[in-house]
């Protein structure tokens, strides 16, 4: 069994290609993808797709890949969440929608620290989103129709946050949220991992550009560099229990060799 964690930015955002976005929309805060970013969010997760199947050892065709998406409540982020898992569907068509799971996470929302605070009901509308598209899909096989929903919605999740972070947030206080989303996500995996010899999971954080660098430098207990995060910008980790090697990805970051069960290796 392996875990892997890829740390995801959201895809092309409206507001900064279309000034008048925030002056036409009744929730400018909450901007959704442009079609170029559907189409970076598509590819990335075909993407995450063919590298896992390159970097993970003895793939055969009884070894099980589980995908467990984590998207903040945003509407851009939620839309490359989607993107995805769309991506990931399409270079694996025969992918049961059980190895495919969404979960909105609070805790991965943006950095909250804008002149107003946005409305908590953001996570409400997505939620309703979700249930509608889930409702159509649950039709749609009743009425033995194709859907085009490739994911299963993960309603009994119990997220680490059920708001968004106070506001105005300051930047130890996001750091921290950061570092505790990361922890609180990942630690239920590394427990699991000698469960199951023959599954691989691949955790999926979308995020924002802060945030996407709060939680590498959480990952890598702060030795990572921060940097202006482009669109989909990805990093890999995996989790390499005490006493394993891992040759499999390129070595450029680690945690110290201190750690009681591991360490997480970013390539």
């Amino acid at each position: 069994m392996s875990l892997t964690l890829f740390i995801i930015r959201h895809g092309e955002r409206v507001d900064l290609v279309d000034p008048n976005f925030i002056y036409t929309s009744p929730t400018p805060y909450d901007t959704p993808l442009t079609p170029k970013g559907k189409r970076q969010a598509k590819r990335t997760g075909a993407y995450i797709h063919d590298i896992q199947l390159e970097t993970v050892k003895d793939i055969n065709h009884q070894r099980k890949v589980e995908y467990i998406i984590y998207t903040s409540p945003f509407l851009r982020t939620v839309e490359t969440a989607i993107g995805i898992a769309e991506g990931i569907s399409s270079n694996q068509p025969n992918l049961p929608i059980d190895s495919l799971r969404f979960r909105i996470e609070p805790a991965l929302a943006d950095w909250h620290y804008h002149k107003k605070a946005i409305p908590n009901s953001i996570i409400d509308s997505r939620v309703k989103e979700l249930c509608l598209l889930n409702q159509q899909y649950q039709d749609s096989e009743q009425d033995q129709q194709q859907s085009q929903l490739c994911f299963k919605v993960d309603f009994e999740y119990a997220p680490i946050a059920t708001k968004l972070p106070v506001h105005p947030e300051g930047i130890m206080d996001a750091l921290a949220r950061c570092s505790n989303a990361f922890e609180k996500i990942t630690d239920p995996f590394m427990e699991r991992l000698c469960q199951d010899p023959l599954k691989d999971i691949v955790l999926i954080l979308v995020t924002h550009g802060w945030c996407f660098n709060a939680i590498q430098n959480a990952c890598s207990k702060g030795s990572s560099s921060w940097f202006d995060v482009r669109y989909c910008a990805v990093t890999r980790a995996k989790w390499v229990p005490k006493g394993e090697n891992s040759e499999d990805i390129y070595i450029e970051d680690t945690l110290d060799d201190n750690s009681s069960t591991g360490k997480w290796i970013i390539d």
